[in-house]
């Protein structure tokens, strides 16, 4: 095994990380309740829930610069110190998918905050902010640069403190390859650093479940994330600085799976995460009560384990595993992102979020399989890779399209599973399936959790043909091999498959067969498949 460090921390780091995501069925949250809901959220118990981390999201969302104001000054008239006692952390916009200018303006909007909690608190409310899309060393020594050039003029304008290292940045890796150069992308960043005479001590890196989900599949997200995990900590040997990762996922097992009831499941496949983000599925469709038990568990639990560590003879293995789920994945992927997304486009937008297609918003990039090619040394698996082309198109977000394929049938955790557990089998045999199950040993909870929704002969009147049986083919692998039966379970999820069947037509007759046009969005059809579509969320406890 390769040699890990086990440094103590330098300074609190939070169990628990609240964010803005729109993955509640049940709630719809405009940005005018947003200040409030992260104070309760921030709050101790009996009135709040005892989260210790807000995610302000300025990323493709129509967030108020004035937000992390308002949220450090409500939290300060509460008693609670931000910077302290809670932490408040926005997500800026990325530099090259949203614009240097939004950037900007999300960075003096920190500025602004910090200028009011120094004169309230002398404290600097915000000290950490998250880049997302992070792709390299160069985009966070940039940011860095420009964080160097606000902190001098907030000094110049306002007396603020000229220390360069006051705002530091977390780097959010979700997409692949990037998740698989962590080691590389904060080796440069270190030596970047040290140019700039701000050299790094200790930094937190947030690492995205969802979006590498949506663009290879379950398994490899979750592969890819243990290893970024198990590189944080050797890294943080190499460079001799403290690496404390965060873990970003929702409540369904294709986007993580952090509900109450899967904890134990949770910390053991990630360990040695220190932050797990509390969306906001786990608030509002499971409640309260089990958010704030949540918080206390992990709380309690989360620095008792050891943290992932993986050889490289470990490592090359991940990566072939990642590129067999990957094709497996990929090959149905390409043939129903066109119908999925017209679907994705009806579930409610339950935040302020800018629209994938417009002046100001962006679409996620499609998958690029053939750049994953250098990392596997299987040569057929590679060659299988580089081959798989898909089509330009505009991915919808990760949560819609985890509502739309749930909402049809067909719950997008099985789609590549069976087959890419069956193509494992016949390269390296059963030995190689029981090795996977002991580094992701939660699997089979995964699946069984996700197949009490599938209902493949509803789905078969919106997907193509040859895409169906690629999915059935998933779902009999899957069964046979954990020794499960997909479908419901009880009677609420019986009621499930009504609806459905109920709103089948008027989504046919919205999106058409196999993925048409959307008809006007004030016909009535539209607005009784949205409201289905919300149901079923609520009764699988989260919209995405």
């Amino acid at each position: 095994m390769a040699k890990i460090s086990y440094t103590n921390t330098m300074r609190k780091i939070p169990a628990t990380m609240m964010t803005q995501h729109p993955d509640a069925a049940s709630r719809y949250v405009s940005i005018q309740e947003e200040p409030n809901e992260a104070i309760e959220a921030l709050s101790r118990q009996p009135k709040g829930l005892g989260l210790e981390e807000v995610m302000i999201d300025f990323e493709g969302k129509l967030t108020p610069y004035q937000q992390t104001s308002q949220i450090t000054l409500g939290l300060l008239s509460k008693g609670i110190i931000p910077g302290k006692d809670v932490f408040v952390t926005p997500r800026i916009p990325s530099g090259i998918e949203e614009g240097v200018f939004r950037q900007l303006m999300a960075l003096m909007s920190i500025v602004e905050s910090n200028y009011y909690t120094l004169k309230e608190a002398s404290v600097y409310g915000t000290r950490e902010i998250i880049l997302p899309m992070t792709t390299s060393a160069e985009e966070l020594l940039d940011l860095k640069n420009r964080i160097i050039d606000v902190i001098e003029l907030a000094h110049k304008e306002f007396k603020m403190g000229s220390a360069p290292d006051i705002l530091q940045t977390i780097p959010l890796l979700e997409t692949m390859p990037p998740i698989l150069l962590i080691d590389k992308i904060l080796t440069q960043y270190q030596k970047g650093s040290k140019r700039l005479k701000v050299p790094l001590k200790q930094l937190r890196v947030m690492l995205g479940r969802s979006d590498l989900a949506l663009t290879y599949g379950m398994i490899p997200s979750v592969l890819a994330v243990k290893l970024a995990i198990s590189d944080c900590y050797q890294v943080a040997f190499k460079l001799g600085i403290n690496v404390f990762p965060i873990v970003g996922g929702g409540t369904l097992p294709f986007r993580g799976n952090f509900t109450l009831e899967n904890l134990d499941n949770t910390l053991a496949e990630y360990a040695g995460t220190m932050t797990y983000t509390v969306q906001s599925a786990m608030r509002y469709d499971h409640g309260s009560t089990r958010t704030i038990n949540l918080a206390k568990l992990i709380k309690a639990k989360i620095k008792k384990q050891k943290p992932l560590n993986y050889s490289q003879d470990e490592r090359l293995q991940i990566f072939n595993w990642i590129g067999i789920f990957s094709k497996a994945y990929l090959r149905a992927f390409k043939d129903i992102i066109k119908p999925v997304a017209l679907i994705s486009d009806l579930a409610p937008k339950q935040r302020d979020r800018l629209a994938r297609k417009s002046e100001v918003g962006y679409a996620r990039d499609i998958p690029h399989p053939e750049q994953l090619i250098d990392f596997i040394t299987d040569k057929q698996v590679a060659k299988e890779l580089s081959n798989l082309k898909l089509k330009s198109y505009e991915l919808p977000r990760a949560i819609s399209y985890t509502a739309a394929l749930y909402s049809i049938g067909v719950p997008p955790e099985i789609i590549g599973t069976g087959r890419g557990l069956m193509e494992l089998k016949k390269r390296y045999g059963q030995k190689a399936i029981d090795t996977l199950l002991k580094v992701y040993p939660s699997l089979g909870v995964d699946l069984a959790t996700a197949g009490r929704y599938y209902y493949l002969e509803n789905a078969a009147d919106f997907l193509p043909s040859k895409v169906i049986k690629k999915i059935k083919d998933d779902a009999i692998a899957i069964e046979n091999i954990f020794n499960i039966k997909f479908g419901p379970q009880t009677k609420e999820e019986r009621f499930y498959r009504t609806i459905m069947e109920t709103m089948k037509p008027m989504l046919r007759q919205v999106v058409g067969y196999e993925g048409q046009d959307i008809v006007g969005e004030e016909d009535l059809s539209v607005n009784l498949v949205k409201e289905w579509i919300v149901k079923l969320g609520s009764i699988r406890g989260a919209l995405g």
